[in-house]
């Protein structure tokens, strides 16, 4: 039987710099207090609306 080939992209030249760039600009970024706070309260309130239906 024939093996599958591996459908790997391979980053050359200008691509390969712009994409190890946006690794390292997004590991800089934190998300705030404030946003996880308001994310885990609207999470709380669809599960009291999922547990009352």
């Amino acid at each position: 039987m024939a093996k599958p080939i591996k459908n790997t992209p391979v980053l050359k030249g200008k691509e390969a710099i712009d994409f190890y760039k946006t690794i390292d600009l997004n590991r800089d970024k934190k998300v705030s207090v404030d946003s996880l706070t308001a994310i885990r309260t609207d999470a709380n309130k669809l599960k009291e609306l999922l547990k009352v239906n």
